[in-house]
């Protein structure tokens, strides 16, 4: 398992602490009552060293925030004991199952020695120039006009495309595959994820509704949007199995625990709500209008099945071989 941000935030609930997830790296912790301490989420290969510890916490409090909250597999020495003098530091040490808070250790038992990796860095813009040739059939296309597509500026596609010679090739009509299933299982097989924070709430009622109840909620807050992925962007683009999980990227976290739906870890969740670190996922997203007028955003279908992809049913490699297949073959995304 890939370490990630997300795992830390999630393990503040396993130990019993309160959280509010305010943007993709941005976090508030209570350990009850009404205080919240606002904080600045950083997810670190290895637990940090007093120079960095430091350097982290200027750049924390300079940009307002009460302190920061490392994200680690182990806590080393180092760590432990500054944060348990500095209230300023939080970690969460993830392979280990502790929080440290305000100089008080949570714990929630002991974890195996076989943890979470560390991620490698990620280029986003390369995975979704792969997304983009996997889903478009269409004519070449120039530099400029991929840049346009996935949301970046043309010079970071520029320094991304040498590296994607064998998949992507130039001609004198722009850039095109000639396989684009290659770049679709490369894309699969390169991506971790879009990493960022999430939260993840329950309620009754089927998914459907639950659905409908949260583009509600989230319509309602001017500048927000929401792009729905997973089960429901596969059944749209290829149907074939039920749905059995909302999980949707927005830019800013709806309190739907102040709306009927109660926040639970991510095992017992039927929504999960995630503020992306990819920078692409929301230039790729397609706009859809329903029968009765009302729109709604779906993620591509590369994202749509990775996010598939780490559902959980026996029936999930069919329906994402079957959502391959369709994007192969017809004209889905454009």
């Amino acid at each position: 398992m890939v370490l990630d941000s997300a795992a830390g935030v999630e393990l503040l609930l396993d130990v019993g602490l309160d959280r509010r997830i305010t943007g993709s790296t941005e976090v508030e912790i209570s350990a009850g009552g009404h205080r919240w301490s606002r904080r600045r989420v950083l997810l670190s290969r290895h637990s940090p060293g007093p120079v960095e510890v430091d350097r982290a916490i200027a750049s924390a409090v300079k940009s307002h925030y009460d302190g920061v909250y490392f994200v680690v597999s182990r806590a080393g020495s180092t760590l432990t004991e500054i944060a348990r003098r500095d209230p300023r530091v939080a970690y969460a040490a993830v392979d280990q199952g502790i929080v440290s808070f305000l100089g008080t250790t949570y714990r929630v038992g002991d974890r195996g020695a076989d943890g979470a990796v560390p991620p490698a860095r990620v280029s986003w813009t390369r995975l979704a120039i792969l997304r983009l040739f996997a889903l478009r059939a269409q004519d070449p296309l120039r530099q400029t006009a991929i840049a346009s597509r996935i949301g970046v500026s043309h010079v970071a596609v520029g320094k991304q495309l040498p590296a994607l010679q064998g998949l992507i090739e130039r001609t004198p009509a722009g850039w095109r595959t000639s396989d684009r299933a290659a770049c679709w299982d490369q894309f699969l097989d390169g991506y971790s994820g879009p990493r960022g924070l999430a939260s993840y709430f329950a309620a009754t009622g089927d998914l459907a509704g639950q659905l409908a109840r949260v583009e509600r909620m989230v319509g309602a807050q001017p500048g927000q949007q929401m792009i729905v992925s997973g089960d429901f962007a596969a059944d749209f683009y290829a149907p074939w199995r039920r749905p059995t999980r909302i999980i949707a990227y927005v830019s800013a976290q709806p309190l739907l625990d102040q709306h009927g739906f109660a926040v639970v870890p991510a095992a017992d969740a039927t929504v999960e709500m995630r503020l992306p670190r990819d920078p692409t996922i929301q230039a790729m997203s397609v706009r859809v209008l329903g029968s009765g007028g009302e729109a709604r955003c779906y993620s591509d279908p590369l994202i749509a099945a990775w996010d598939l992809s780490h559902s959980r049913g026996g029936d999930v490699a069919p329906a994402v071989a079957e959502l391959r297949d369709r994007v192969m073959r017809d004209d889905l995304w454009s």
